[in-house]
């Protein structure tokens, strides 16, 4: 059991937010004293996160801001890093849960002397950079997370070929787990108008909605998808991204370049994603890389087809012609054929999406939850 015990998890806000408070949450109820260190995530920062998790979490929690920032080569890490370590010397922690690759860096970096007093360390890898068909680029990152890896006790993975690979070519116990967790309830009972929504979305009863989930930068992909509905030249095809980033007017020039700017739509962030996948028909991922991807099995879980690339975690749940159709990140014409099979037969999408919502199932959070406290509860255990 983990009564009792001190334990620090350090993430950015946005992933807190997002997918750890349940397992704080958790973790609180098994006993332990839990505190949690978050940097703010740009392009979040109006977002008010801190005071959003404070009331998430019991008051028993200690919230402490971290001052790094995602870019690995930003200065104001070493800011963070002298954050972390004060943290960590200031109370004798019994096991430290890190998450994401710069502050998974400045934590354990930050607790190699209290590793020495006991301490456990595990760090939790949201997806490597580097993995089979990733740009050269990416590779720089290895030498890193496996000098990185001297660094804790135990690292866990939520795909099978980080998996595969840690077990390969780092000295560290490594652990999987089906996902950091997702409330199936959220996306699969969602009450709506069906045709308000559409409405307010700019969609008509008639036309075929295309959705993607996730931020305009490039590893997002969205440029192919773009490529793809422009093929296919079907004025009823609608295509719309919830999200933001640094690729939006891109994005938008690039649909007016092809001639399906009437076709496209940029929402932004969205507090109403379950509603808007509720109303779509295809959902398109088509990543260049993605630690898992919990947008598409949200999506899944909300009975729609898939239409994604076949890079590391997608390819742990995407069986190609089963629950969606899958290809490599920039085959255009491969999405091009995978839509156009999905959008002439209406019976093929709705199999595809009752088959993904039992899929989803693998992924809830009670399952995440029950995975990753065993893990730590026996990291602790022997100890």
């Amino acid at each position: 059991m983990i009564k009792n015990k001190n334990i620090l998890v350090t993430s950015t806000d946005v992933m807190m937010i997002q997918f750890l408070v349940p397992h704080v949450v958790h973790l609180v109820e098994l006993g332990a004293n839990v505190d949690i260190a978050c940097s703010k995530a740009e392009g979040y920062k109006k977002e008010d996160y801190e005071n959003k998790i404070k009331k998430l979490l019991p008051n028993t929690v200690n919230f402490f801001e971290i001052r790094t920032e995602r870019n690995p080569i930003n200065f104001s890490n070493i800011k963070g890093y002298k954050d972390l370590k004060n943290i960590i010397n200031e109370k004798n922690y019994d096991f430290i849960w890190t998450n994401e690759p710069v502050m998974g860096v400045m934590t354990r970096l930050a607790a190699r002397w209290s590793r020495k007093n006991g301490c456990i360390v595990m760090y939790l890898a949201h997806g490597y950079h580097f993995f089979k068909g990733a740009p050269k680029k990416n590779w720089i990152y290895y030498p890193v997370e496996k000098i990185m890896s001297h660094f804790c006790d135990l690292i866990t993975v939520i795909n099978w070929e980080d998996y595969n690979f840690t077990k390969k070519h780092f000295k560290v116990p490594v652990y999987h787990i089906d996902g950091i967790g997702l409330s199936l309830g959220k996306y699969s009972n969602v009450n709506v108008n069906y045709d308000l929504k559409r409405h307010e979305l700019g969609v008509n009863k008639d036309d075929i909605l295309i959705i993607s989930v996730g931020e305009l930068q490039q590893r997002k992909n969205h440029m192919v998808i773009l490529k793809a509905i422009a093929n296919i030249k079907d004025a009823h095809l609608k295509y719309i991204i919830c999200g933001r980033g640094e690729l939006e007017n891109e994005l938008l020039q690039m649909a007016k370049k092809l001639n399906i700017e009437d076709q496209f739509c940029l929402l932004g962030h969205r507090y109403d994603i379950p509603e808007i996948l509720s109303v779509s028909d295809i959902f398109v991922h088509p990543s260049q890389r993605e630690g898992l991807g919990i947008a598409a099995i949200e999506a899944m879980a909300a009975g729609l087809p898939l239409i994604t690339s076949n890079v590391q975690g997608i390819k742990d749940y995407v069986k190609n012609g089963k629950n969606g159709f899958s290809y490599e990140p920039n085959d255009v014409d491969g999405y091009t054929d995978g839509l156009k099979k999905l959008i002439n037969d209406k019976v093929l999408r709705k199999e595809m999406g009752k088959f993904n919502q039992e899929c989803a199932r693998r992924y809830r959070i009670e399952n995440s939850i029950d995975q990753l406290s065993k893990i730590i509860m026996d990291a602790i255990g022997k100890n």
